[in-house]
């Protein structure tokens, strides 16, 4: 038996190909696409005149504070609407004594609504040589243009006098009766600040009442003045109706004559 040599078989090893990094089309050609129309919008929504501010409306103002809210307001015009700082000039708004609230919305395609919310004149008062009207706080808001044609219009006059927070005193005391009692609130045609007090017209029982300079306070006015008007019949009835009242006291109300302005009748 005749024996041979086999040479080891040799494995011919094949070059293997490099696999490149394949890139998505599809995903990568949308993504270029959307983000081109994205930019397009934008510059559209910027640059068009069809989206600049066209107009503003201005609802809630006063005719009086028209001029103060345009001139605020005006510069949006021409501006992009998405654009536009709306922000800043609300916020001017906002901070003006006459105002309470105010707020604006854009429309698209050209328009910018602000809503103001303005602070009610309650009261009258002398600020200079004019007559100024004032909100609840005593802060100033315009000049007194006349009796409107609203039953609201007649307003209290406040005396402020030498104090120098006397039209806020003022405008507290009123408010407190307005929260207590609207009824003795709409009696006041006149109410003058004191040091030591306050001084109001009752213009029903044709007197002038005096009160202690805690009377801005709540339960202080309204009650002692509630009880000077139920024995007002019964001092009527013994000849004791005077033109001014004294009920700066817890306990007792003192009529003073019109000729004795030291002496008063218990």
């Amino acid at each position: 038996m005749s024996s041979f040599y086999r040479p080891p078989a040799s494995r011919v090893l094949r070059p293997t190909r490099r696999r490149g990094f394949r890139i998505p089309v599809f995903p990568v050609v949308m993504l270029s696409v959307l983000g081109a129309l994205v930019f397009g919008a934008y510059l559209v929504l910027r640059l068009h005149p069809r989206f600049a501010v066209n107009r503003v409306v201005l609802e809630g103002i006063p005719e009086s504070r028209r001029a103060e809210a345009e001139e605020l307001t005006d510069g949006w015009i021409g501006k992009p609407l998405l654009f536009a700082d709306i922000a800043r000039p609300v916020a001017a708004l906002s901070g003006r004594p006459w105002v309470a609230s105010a707020s604006a919305r854009r429309v698209v395609p050209d328009t910018v609504v602000v809503r103001i919310v303005a602070r009610p004149p309650v009261a009258l008062a002398r600020k200079g040589g004019e007559i100024w009207t004032v909100d609840r706080s005593g802060a100033w808001l315009e000049p007194y243009a006349g009796r409107g044609v609203g039953r609201d219009d007649d307003f209290v006059v406040i005396d402020p006098g030498e104090t120098p927070d006397g039209v806020a005193r003022g405008a507290a005391f009123l408010e407190t009766l307005r929260t207590e009692d609207p009824e003795l609130l709409a009696r006041v045609s006149e109410l003058g600040v004191k040091p030591d007090g306050f001084r109001l017209v009752d213009r029903v029982a044709r007197a002038s009442l005096l009160f202690a300079p805690d009377a801005d306070e709540p339960g202080r006015a309204a009650p002692i003045w509630r009880a000077f008007l139920a024995l007002r019949p019964e001092l009527e009835r013994h000849a004791l109706t005077t033109a001014e009242v004294d009920l700066r006291f817890a306990d007792r109300i003192v009529l003073k004559a019109p000729a004795d302005s030291e002496r008063g009748k218990t």
